[in-house]
């Protein structure tokens, strides 16, 4: 890396350049290196020119760990700079395997778990294939096994006066060395690595509950969440197979289209509405059956059943 670097662990926390993050955040914050990124990242690189490796030094500092442990200033090293990417490479590569085939099917969300979705992937016959490795990658290569530094230091807890614990405290000289130990220490800890339905991008999930969407907002509507639109896209995609939503959804759409083109105003618009509303959640609860109710919201059964007079019949 830019030269060897220290981090402090200690319960579900990991303490860098003096911040202290959860287990698995930055990590999961350079997972989401998009590919047309990393090609861009690799252009520049295959350059190596003094702009192209500023360019590149600004790409990576977009991203929270580099802040911490990169300098400020691009560096005239290009070998550095060809490192980092090669372990970006071979980590995120490999982790999007194990993620998406592993962790994503989980059904229970434990450290018990998540360590026998590891050791399922790492005894896949098929590993070869989805870890990076140099003989199909070339320079490339998702190792095993690194050499790290540990010591133990007693020390006072952050914003905690007079408590003080034991702190394992890592250095790395790579970066590889440390994305893997933030990885493993979060699954360890019950933290895991979830990618989002709405906008495809990683997520870190620090509870028991299991859950599609992130909380980022929308690209196209800010105000809204990937969350708020997966709950509003699970609610049609149950609506598809339960046949009161399909007689509501159905009735919904024939008032509406009949106060567009003004066959009924909008206060008995409205009473429809609710009526159907109504009808909805009887059916829901069981006090309506379901014919019943398919019976009920037709218009021919619903207008004259509120006094509605429908115009242009």
């Amino acid at each position: 890396m830019f030269g060897q670097f220290d981090f402090y662990i200690h319960g579900n926390q990991v303490e860098l350049s003096g911040q202290s993050f959860l287990l698995g955040e930055l990590t999961c914050d350079l997972l989401n290196i998009s590919p047309t990124e990393f090609e861009e990242m690799r252009a520049l690189m295959e350059r190596a020119d003094s702009e192209a490796i500023r360019h590149l030094h600004n790409m990576l500092m977009s991203y929270q760990l580099f802040k911490l442990i990169a300098p400020s200033e691009a560096i005239d090293d290009a070998d550095a700079y060809r490192h980092v990417l090669s372990d970006i490479y071979s980590f995120n590569q490999t982790m999007f395997w194990f993620i998406d085939q592993g962790l994503m099917h989980l059904h229970k969300l434990d450290s018990e778990n998540f360590a026998a979705a590891l050791y399922d992937f790492y005894s896949h016959p098929s590993l070869d294939k989805m870890m990076v490795n140099h003989l199909r990658n070339g320079v490339h290569s998702f190792s095993l096994f690194d050499s790290i530094d540990v010591r133990y230091v007693p020390r006072e807890i952050p914003d905690q006066p007079d408590c003080y614990a034991i702190y394992e405290v890592y250095s790395a000289q790579y970066l590889q060395a440390f994305l893997k130990m933030d990885f493993m220490k979060a699954l360890m800890s019950g933290h895991t690595f979830r990618r989002c339905k709405n906008c495809k991008r990683f997520f870190l999930l620090t509870q028991g509950y299991k859950t599609d969407y992130c909380d980022r907002p929308l690209a196209e509507n800010p105000k809204r969440t990937c969350r708020q639109q997966g709950a509003k896209n699970i609610a049609k995609e149950k609506a598809k197979n339960n046949p009161v939503l399909q007689s509501y959804n159905r009735a919904y759409r024939r008032i509406t289209a009949d106060k567009r083109r003004g066959n009924i105003p909008e206060t008995d618009w409205r009473r429809a509405k609710q009526r159907l509303a109504d009808l909805r959640d009887m059916a829901i609860s069981g006090r309506l059956r379901d014919a019943e109710m398919e019976r009920l919201v037709r218009s021919e059964e619903l207008y004259p059943s509120l006094g509605i007079e429908r115009k242009n019949r």
